[in-house]
C-alpha cells in the first residue's frame, strides 16, 4: 500500500516541478543551472543553481552532481525530495542555462519558414513575410542540437535510433529530471551524501534505503546512465543516453524503479508561452 501510494506521489511531485521550471523559463528565458547535490541541508547555496561565471552557464561540478535547484525555484527542499527522502537528480543542456543568448525562447521562430539559427543558436529576428523565408528561424533549425537525449532501453541500437527524445532530431528534452526509486541508487540525501545504502530521515527516524538488486550490483543497467556524480556527455552515445525503461522489480540486472520526466523544449516552452509565432 505504501509502496502504491509513493508511485502516485513521486508522479505528483514531478509534475509540480514542471511547472515550477516552466514558470521559470516565462520569466528568465533560461532554464536554471542545478543545484550542487553534494551540498548538505541548511549550508551554504544548498539548493541554489551554481553557474560558473567564467563562461555563463552551469558550473562542471553541479553538473556532475545536479539536483532541483529548489530555492531558485521558489520551492522547498521538501518539494524536490522524493517519496524514498532522496532528492531528486537534475540534468540539463548547458547551452539552455546561458545568459548571452538566452535559448529558452522560440517565440521569433517561424514554423513555416526555412531559415537556419544564429551564429549562438537563437531565433533570429524575423523578417516578414516568413513563409518559405530563409530569412526567419525555422523552428526545426532552431530545435535541432539542443537538449538531452531519453531513451526506453529497448531493442538496442535500433530502439536507440528512434529513442523518444532526440537531440540530433530535434526532439531532445530540454531537461531531465530522475527520481530514484525506493532503491536509491545514485541520487543523494539532504547530508549531501550519495546512495545507494544511505540513510535517510523521517522525522527523527533514520530509514536506510533498500539495498539495490542485485546485492553485488551497484543498480540495474538501465538505472546506471541515470545515477548522479557523473558528467554530462554531449551529444550522447547509447551507453550514456538517460534511460526511462518499464519499471521492473526483479532483482537482475533488469531491475528498473526510476521514475523520470523529460519534456522536449517545444512542450516547455509552449508551457511558458515562448513557443514559435502563430500565423
Amino acid at each position: 500500500m505504501r509502496d502504491t501510494q509513493n508511485r502516485l506521489l513521486v508522479q505528483t511531485k514531478l509534475s509540480t516541478l514542471d511547472t515550477a521550471i516552466a514558470n521559470y523559463v516565462a520569466i528568465n528565458k533560461r532554464l536554471p543551472c542545478p543545484a550542487n547535490g553534494t551540498i548538505a541541508s541548511g549550508a551554504l547555496n544548498a539548493g541554489v543553481e551554481a553557474p560558473s561565471p567564467a563562461t555563463g552557464t552551469c558550473n562542471p561540478a553541479a553538473q556532475t552532481y545536479g539536483v532541483i535547484p529548489w530555492v531558485t525555484l521558489g520551492l522547498t527542499e521538501e518539494d524536490a525530495t522524493d517519496p524514498w527522502f532522496a532528492r531528486m537528480t537534475y540534468r540539463v543542456d548547458p547551452a539552455l542555462t546561458q545568459i548571452i543568448p538566452l535559448l529558452m525562447d522560440m517565440s521569433n521562430c517561424d514554423p513555416a519558414a526555412t531559415g537556419l539559427a544564429g551564429a549562438g543558436g537563437n531565433c533570429l529576428v524575423p523578417v516578414a513575410p516568413c513563409t518559405a523565408s530563409a530569412a526567419c528561424t525555422s523552428a526545426s533549425s532552431f530545435l535541432n542540437g539542443k537538449g538531452l537525449d531519453v531513451w526506453d532501453g529497448k531493442n538496442g541500437a535500433a530502439g536507440w535510433a528512434s529513442r523518444q527524445n532526440n537531440r540530433g532530431a530535434g526532439t531532445g528534452a530540454a531537461y531531465v529530471i530522475i527520481s530514484h526509486g525506493a532503491t536509491g541508487a545514485g541520487a543523494y540525501n539532504k547530508n549531501g551524501a550519495a546512495g545507494p545504502l544511505f540513510a535517510t530521515q523521517q522525522g527523527s527516524i533514520s530509514i536506510p534505503n533498500p539495498v539495490p538488486p542485485p546485492a553485488t550490483l551497484v543498480a540495474g543497467n538501465d538505472e546506471i546512465p541515470n545515477m548522479n556524480g557523473q558528467s554530462i556527455a554531449l551529444p550522447s552515445a547509447q551507453l550514456s543516453t538517460y534511460r526511462d525503461a518499464p519499471l521492473n522489480d526483479i532483482k537482475t540486472q533488469a531491475h528498473f524503479d526510476d521514475y523520470l520526466s523529460h519534456p522536449t523544449i517545444m512542450y516547455v516552452l509552449n508551457k511558458a508561452n515562448l513557443g514559435p509565432r502563430v500565423h
